[in-house]
């Protein structure tokens, strides 16, 4: 069985392929906006994970030269792994890593001379029920697992005037495997309405498109927008880094919201044998997703 903090580590590669460069450089070009003042720039990021994210923007030269980082998820542990596997990410980005301190400090200088600092805080806890004055909230891959309407408006207490809300990998609406089955119309429709009917968890199958429609609603306004969808695929007969991880931790997760259907929605017979031959295409590198998120830019 795949951890929760390996699925969040194995999908940076997925989501690396994913992001829409459009809205993602929209985004670059409007953080770096915001510097150029005697404070840092200041970034929360809901819903941080692993440190994926932040490692990325590091990675990819994406950061004002002074920034704040406050990473908040919910999962200590999976904080705690953030915790432990940063400083080797920022270093390899080109930092020099402090990870004694609290918050982690960064320092970084570029070939041109240009001096670069990342502050950042690792914290547990809802970041939607936190107070700042944020340049910029990142939350990615997390609109899709609350109620929208509630969460837009949460996050104007995290953002300060004319903040920025990046909203990456909001899910909506497709799953879809490769070989076809039989039966994937039927378990990806009971997939999707799990999502929306049946899980304790509030959310939606089709938040990206929601979303675009609730953040007029609440007073943002949209800057751009865009598709960034999941392929993960096998080259000769392999997957890349650790992407079987994610198909792996999708398997699950659709076994999982099947399992809670009575036998009269769906015979237990036919989610285990499902199950079985995606696991065996998987095991013998046969098995591609398709999965289709929107990832969106707004601004207070």
């Amino acid at each position: 069985m795949t951890t929760f903090p390996e699925f969040l580590t194995a999908k940076r590669t997925v989501e690396d392929r994913a992001l829409n460069r459009r809205v993602w450089e929209q985004f670059v070009t409007e953080l770096a906006e915001r510097a150029g003042g005697s404070d840092p720039v200041r970034i929360v990021e809901i819903g941080s994970g692993t440190g994926s994210m932040i490692a990325r923007l590091a990675d990819w030269e994406a950061l004002p030269p002074t920034v704040s980082y406050r990473a908040v998820d919910l999962d200590a542990e999976t904080v705690d792994s953030a915790r432990k596997r940063l400083p080797e990410r920022l270093r390899a980005a080109g930092y020099t890593v402090d990870e004694q301190s609290d918050p982690i400090r960064a320092r970084r200088t570029d070939s041109d001379g240009t001096e670069r600092t990342i502050e950042i805080g690792l914290e547990t806890g809802d970041g939607f029920a936190i107070d700042d004055a944020a340049d910029a909230v990142i939350a990615a891959a997390v609109l899709d697992l609350v109620d929208l309407q509630p969460a837009v408006e949460d996050l104007k207490g995290v953002l300060g005037d004319n903040g920025l809300l990046y909203a990456p990998v909001t899910f909506n609406g497709h799953t879809s495997f490769i070989p076809r089955d039989p039966v994937d119309d039927r378990i990806e429709r009971l997939y999707h309405r799990h999502m929306d009917e049946v899980r304790a968890q509030p959310g939606s199958s089709r938040a990206g498109q929601q979303l675009l429609k609730e953040l007029p609603a609440a007073g943002y306004t949209v800057l751009e927008a865009g598709g960034a969808d999941w392929i993960v695929r096998p080259t000769d007969s392999a997957y890349s880094a650790a992407e079987s991880a994610v198909l792996e931790h999708l398997l699950e997760t659709i076994d999982g919201a099947l399992a809670d259907y009575p036998a009269d929605v769906i015979e237990p017979e036919t989610r285990a044998d499902w199950i079985e031959r995606r696991r065996g295409q998987l095991e013998r590198g046969e098995l591609t997703l398709v999965a289709h998120h929107l990832d969106v830019l707004a601004r207070l």
